[in-house]
């Protein structure tokens, strides 16, 4: 892979008190480069030559997970004091580096200023995987992204990287690190639209952003843009807030929120009255029923309670979506709820990128479009971080509240038409009606955009099944005559696609209930026609702290694996803990994958009734839940 008119080299280090490790793959040419120090041998200089950024026909752009933070840090500071630690044996070169190792793994939060001459040299260049997809927050580790994957081999090393690496188990040590480096090259493939949206930004913009996730990539960007058009630096506007610690919500909500139903009346009456502490993430929620659905509304968000329910148009009906056009950023540039200390002019500039992403979406831009997106949905998380420069609290409440009292201004016309509402969550109302009041509905939902000036979206469905608020399937219209998957839309537990560092969960579950209700075929016709073993693996996240047994053998912490009839059961332990053992999968034993092989599906003794037992669990969920409504 070129980036940048340079050969993409992936690479990783392993760090013992006696023994170092570095392998780099071309991408190019598949080869592998090792670099050891240990009593075996000494390739030091080799390293530096390799990776040292020193004339102009320099042709390497080094890749790696976390490099930023670790990898790059270690070499750079073997670049920096190169003829000091070339004249030092093996031994205390090894015993440097470890120490920085563990300084490195002590400064969670970044903030050893004798790291930062490392962790900020340039001596080579490079790019991070793992900064480019997750804020730090939402950052996993290597092994998880594996598993998700559904990499071939799931290797964790089982040795104390603490302790001296006996000489015979070099090369094992070595094979780990190389197949760190193969998954990382594959998840660098996987990328490739990641990375070709942040060359369009570099092209376009001038912002090196290869490293970057997707809300540090846009707010980079509208730094830009203000600074540019507003005269003023950067590093000034980044010292700019506009701080509020208590907001009486009277102050936010719009004038022109108004309702016919009594309860609404309540609601937005009782709304009036609170005053909230901005930095309470959660504050105030109030929850109350209307025809006969349960809502809560609040700080967090709008969105209804439920309980499993199928949703079924009779012939002289249709399920609807009203959805709000780009909720938040309307709101923002109709009413300049921008950061205030930015004034009109960031609203201005954001006003431009949303109808340039207009543009870009009606001729087929992809990548723009795509950025733009990304861009006009970043504000308003950063104006409630109080880090940001866009840090304004008192606005973004504006766009939250007013947000979810409109979409109730529309459940309140929808209920007076003799609609039944099946879900409003954060833009959006699902509702079920007769056909014959369509024409009202329209009408409603035009009344509500004249008043508030933002546009909603109509699509319909087939049917609904909503398990809770954010798990759910909904068919599409159109779905009958073409049966093309994408029709189904699919939230939450129903996700039959495994995200990257999302977990790992059997998407034959989900694929095994879409199909029974949606076309009429048998769980286990499903789950045991199915001959990909991917879908029946699964993970859990295991704590530091405890050790994994199989059985009654240890194991890796990180395990991928599926429900079998002939595996034992799977436990987490804590040493120092009151209970021995936790079973991870209570109801079957397990067999480990963590390495794929050839194994014909028929002979990996699948616990089949493990999976459609918990299919059909959902699925009673649904029917029973169904039943007792009558």
């Amino acid at each position: 892979m070129w980036i940048r008119n340079r050969i993409v080299y992936v690479y990783d280090v392993e760090i013992f008190p006696n023994c170092f490790h570095c392998c780099c793959k071309d991408t190019e040419t598949g080869r592998l480069y090792k670099f050891e120090i240990s009593e075996r041998r000494n390739q030091l200089e080799d390293l530096v030559d390799f990776f040292y950024y020193t004339h102009e026909d320099y042709f390497k752009l080094f890749c790696g997970y976390n490099n930023h933070h670790y990898d790059d840090v270690i070499i750079n500071y073997m670049i920096d004091y190169r003829k000091k630690l070339a004249s030092l044996p093996y031994w205390k070169i090894c015993n440097s580096l470890f120490n920085l190792s563990t300084t490195i793994v002590e400064d969670e939060d970044g903030s050893r200023e004798k790291l930062k001459r490392w962790k900020y040299a340039h001596c080579f260049e490079s790019m991070d995987l793992l900064t480019m997809q997750f804020s730090q927050k939402l950052r996993v580790g290597l092994k998880t992204m594996q598993v998700t994957m559904h990499y071939k081999n799931v290797y964790e090393y089982e040795g104390d990287f603490d302790q001296p690496l006996p000489v015979d188990k070099i090369d094992e040590m070595i094979a780990y690190n190389i197949n760190d480096v193969e998954s990382t090259t594959e998840l660098l493939n996987r990328l490739k639209e990641q990375i070709d949206l942040r060359l369009f930004i570099e092209k376009e913009h001038g912002i090196d952003c290869l490293s970057m996730d997707s809300v540090k990539m846009a707010e980079t960007f509208l730094l830009e843009e203000y600074s540019k058009k507003s005269g003023i630096p950067k590093n000034v506007i980044k010292e700019m807030r506009s701080p509020m610690d208590y907001i009486p919500l009277k102050d936010v909500i719009l004038p022109f929120i108004k309702y016919k139903n009594p309860k609404l009346q309540d609601v937005l009456e009782d709304m009036k009255k609170q005053v909230v502490y901005s930095k309470e993430r959660k504050g105030y929620e109030k929850k109350f029923v209307l025809s006969n659905v349960v809502y809560s509304v609040g700080v967090g968000g709008i969105h209804s309670i439920h309980t499993p329910k199928i949703f079924l148009p009779k012939d002289d009906e249709h399920i609807g979506h009203a959805d709000v056009t780009s909720m938040y950023p309307s709101l923002l540039i109709k009413y300049q709820f921008g950061p205030r200390h930015l004034g009109k002019l960031f609203c201005d500039i954001f006003e431009g990128i949303y109808y340039e992403r207009i543009e870009a979406k009606r001729t087929g831009q992809k990548i723009k479009n795509l950025f733009l997106k990304i861009v006009l949905n970043s504000p308003t998380g950063k104006m409630q971080q109080e880090v940001s420069w866009m840090y304004d609290p008192f606005n973004v409440f504006k766009i939250r509240i007013n947000g979810q009292l409109i979409l109730l201004m529309l459940v309140d016309r929808l209920l007076e038409l003799g609609c039944e509402i099946i879900q409003v969550n954060t833009d959006g109302v699902v509702y079920r009606a007769k056909n014959s009041l369509k024409d009202g509905i329209e009408r409603a939902i035009k009344e509500v955009e004249q008043i508030t000036q933002l546009g909603f979206e109509v699509d319909e469905y087939e049917a609904f099944y909503q398990y809770a608020i954010n798990d759910y399937f909904g068919v599409m219209k159109g779905y009958s005559e073409s049966k093309d998957p994408d029709l189904i839309e699919r939230k939450g537990m129903f996700i039959t696609k495994t995200k990257l560092g999302k977990g790992l969960a059997p998407v034959i579950i989900p694929k095994a209930v879409i199909e029974y209700f949606v076309n009429k075929i048998p769980v286990t016709e499903t789950i045991e026609k199915d001959r990909d073993i991917r879908d029946f693996l699964m993970s859990q996240a295991v704590d530091k702290k405890f050790k994994v047994v199989h059985g009654e053998k240890p194991i890796q912490r990180i395990n991928r694996f599926y429900a079998s009839t002939d595996g034992p059961y799977l436990y987490k332990v804590d040493p120092n803990g009151d209970r021995d053992k936790t079973n991870m999968l209570t109801k079957s034993g397990v067999t480990i994958l963590n390495k794929f092989d050839d194994t014909p599906i028929e002979d990996r003794k699948i616990n089949y009734r493990y999976y459609i037992s918990e299919a059909k669990k959902v699925i009673a969920d649904f029917t029973e839940q169904q039943l007792s409504l009558f």
